[in-house]
């Protein structure tokens, strides 16, 4: 585990939810909170950066097998996703008027190959953002085959420098209407997110990371800086959102990944605190509870002021999380794991 990019993912988590919440409250309209979709962007880098880290040495000494990782991939996803699947048409109602469609949506997103569908009561349906778990299990099905062929730096940047060029051209000719379904949500056009990650680990792995203190806590700040920079210049409006769902952020979420897995700084030092790394151990209960509680509550018809509101739901959903990590998500990964090894 490398500490500082688990508290990260906290960090990040609470952006996408601070991104949500403008369905209570106008005042999260505003394009410095919609910007967090960034999260999304930083999750896909940052596992493919985790997942080559964690198997591809693996992968190449044969010491895995696809079989065992893809045990341990579908242990560490479906079960969250299958409770929050079923939760959600529960209390939504939607089994009550259960139609052919319904059926459709409900076995689509079962098997996450919904996001594959360019329709937004498709890939949007029920627990919305488990779309993003459909691009995680197309990476996860790819990456045995992946670490294999591209375990070549040069040919991973290539292809990687190919397929951004090939991904801004094709974000430019489409029309506004269709971007989010075939620019965010799709695995395929998503899985460019990923191979950045996996070439970050080998840059990371080729480096000394013989940084004193003082340069490593330079670095750190450089690069907090600068996707600071870069998310207020697009959150502004600079280049248009399609781009900024992927590409736009490539360099400023790759920099800081970079810096942070070398663990030197003084920024490092504080992002290993242990109540840190716990938000990034629970952030993706966060990510698939969150939208759920936030729903929830606007449904109940209250008008709170936000400043009241908000830190409550956030609350909730912490505890919710922290509560779902422990009592739920370990004990059934390791059941998984250890009947189907």
């Amino acid at each position: 585990m490398i500490k500082p990019l688990t508290s990260l993912r906290f960090i990040f988590a609470l952006m996408v939810f601070a991104a949500h919440c403008y369905v209570i409250d106008p005042h999260f309209s505003h394009f410095l909170y919609k910007e967090g979709f960034v999260g999304v962007s930083f999750f896909f880098v940052l596992s493919g950066f985790i997942i080559a880290y964690n198997y591809q040495r693996k992968f190449e000494s044969k010491s895995i097998s696809r079989r065992e990782f893809w045990i341990a991939r579908f242990a560490r996803v479906y079960p969250l996703h299958i409770a929050t699947l079923m939760l959600y048409p529960l209390v939504g109602g939607a089994l009550l008027a259960m139609n052919w469609d319904t059926v459709l949506k409900l076995v689509s997103q079962l098997f996450l190959v919904h996001p594959f569908i360019p329709q937004t009561d498709y890939f949007f349906a029920f627990n919305s953002p488990s779309w993003s778990l459909g691009c995680e299990q197309l990476f996860y099905f790819l990456f045995p085959f992946l670490a294999l062929w591209l375990n070549d730096t040069r040919k991973l940047f290539w292809i990687l420098i190919a397929t951004g060029l090939i991904v801004a051209c094709g974000m430019y000719f489409t029309p506004e209407e269709q971007i989010r379904a075939y620019w965010y949500v799709n695995p395929l056009t998503r899985l460019p997110d990923f191979l950045v990650g996996m070439l970050l680990f080998k840059l990371y792995d080729k480096s000394t990371g013989n940084w004193s203190v003082n340069r490593a806590t330079w670095f750190e700040i450089g690069a907090v800086a600068l996707f600071i920079a870069f998310y207020y210049c697009g959150s502004a409006g600079v280049l248009p959102k399609v781009y900024r769902y992927s590409v736009y952020y490539w360099l400023p979420v790759s920099l800081l990944l970079y810096v942070f897995a070398m663990n030197k700084g003084m920024i490092s030092r504080f992002l290993s605190n242990k109540y840190l790394v716990i938000g990034g151990d629970i952030s993706y209960a966060m990510y698939l509870i969150h939208l759920f509680i936030i729903e929830l509550y606007k449904s109940t018809g209250w008008n709170y002021p936000w400043q009241i509101v908000i830190p409550i739901l956030l609350l909730i959903t912490i505890c919710c999380s922290l509560l779902s990590y422990r009592y739920f998500e370990k004990p059934v990964n390791k059941y998984i794991r250890m009947h189907l090894k």
